[in-house]
């Protein structure tokens, strides 16, 4: 079976979101309907980066997307509740 990405124009609020500036990777929580607090910036290493977000993701219970254009997100890692 094939696995099939899953997109959204909205997260849900209380999930992660890993976004790239061009130098470096930052994760994001989303806390409202247009808003989000920054958890980590600067990590210039992607592979850093996924780790530590789905270790956040993990501990609560939360999916985490990456952004992949304007208002549109790839989920990356789920752990919905």
């Amino acid at each position: 079976m094939m696995h099939r990405e899953v997109y959204t124009a909205r997260p849900i609020i209380g999930d992660y979101i890993l976004s790239f500036t061009g130098l470096s990777w930052n994760i994001l929580r989303r806390v409202g309907d247009d808003s989000a607090m920054s958890i980590s910036t600067g990590e210039r290493d992607r592979k850093t980066a996924l780790a530590r977000i789905r270790t956040l993701s993990e501990h609560d219970g939360a999916d985490a997307w990456q952004a992949d254009g304007d208002d549109l997100f790839r989920q990356i890692v789920r752990f919905r509740r």
